[in-house]
């Protein structure tokens, strides 16, 4: 699978995963967590952790939301995500990827885990981060320990991300295709984050399930 996507993108591109730890981003700065770039697995599926181990594969330093990287432009994608304190906010790699022209490919799963919707809702106005600022520690390629300034989302705030897919397909943004036993969704994320955005800014709690008197 890995080459596959490798081959596909080609070495002037970039090719990036998720090496996310899992668990919500509030809890795991709330206990000082602590994210050495060179150690600490992706636990965002086999693929993601076979592709962090791989050689030329460089990680952001970001204590929550690292994301591996392969390929000439992968530096600069994911240079200064350190210096981001909204993980998937302005400046962060979920940024540039848009801007960029980038495609995301959710690969058997749906948008519930697109984090880049995340970075949508962060950037229009949503009211999903903690307004708390912590100081999650990571571990460079050095060794050396670095203090990581984040506001991160609010635990236990439920989204209904994959309402956005059929406004995606309406309007050709994303295509899929059924492999096995999988489904293959294909995003451009320029032309998502424009639309998404936009709807985000008129309607803040576009993607936030409503609340349900019990």
């Amino acid at each position: 699978m890995i080459n596959a996507l490798e081959a596909s993108v080609g070495e002037s591109g970039a090719l990036i995963m998720p090496s996310f730890p899992s668990g919500s981003e509030y809890e795991l700065v709330r206990k000082d967590m602590v994210f050495d770039v060179s150690k600490t697995p992706s636990e965002m599926g086999m693929i993601t952790e076979s592709f962090r181990k791989m050689e030329c594969i460089r990680r952001s330093l970001h204590p929550t939301h690292s994301l591996a990287g392969w390929g000439s432009k992968s530096k600069e994608i994911l240079n200064g995500h350190e210096k981001c304190t909204v993980s998937c906010g302005t400046a962060s790699p979920f940024e540039k990827l848009c801007e960029q022209r980038g495609k995301i490919l959710l690969i058997g799963v749906d948008h519930r885990v697109n984090t880049t919707l995340h970075y949508l809702e962060n950037v229009n106005g949503a009211p999903t981060l903690s307004c708390f600022l912590f100081h999650p520690k990571v571990v460079d390629y050095d060794g050396k320990e670095i203090k990581v300034p984040t506001y991160p989302h609010l635990p236990g705030l439920p989204r209904v991300y994959q309402k956005v897919e059929p406004t995606l397909i309406e309007n050709g943004i994303q295509r899929q295709i059924k492999i096995g036993a999988s489904t293959l969704r294909l995003v451009e994320a320029l032309d998502m984050a424009r639309l998404i955005g936009g709807i985000i800014r008129e309607d803040p709690l576009f993607l936030i399930e409503p609340w349900k008197p019990p």
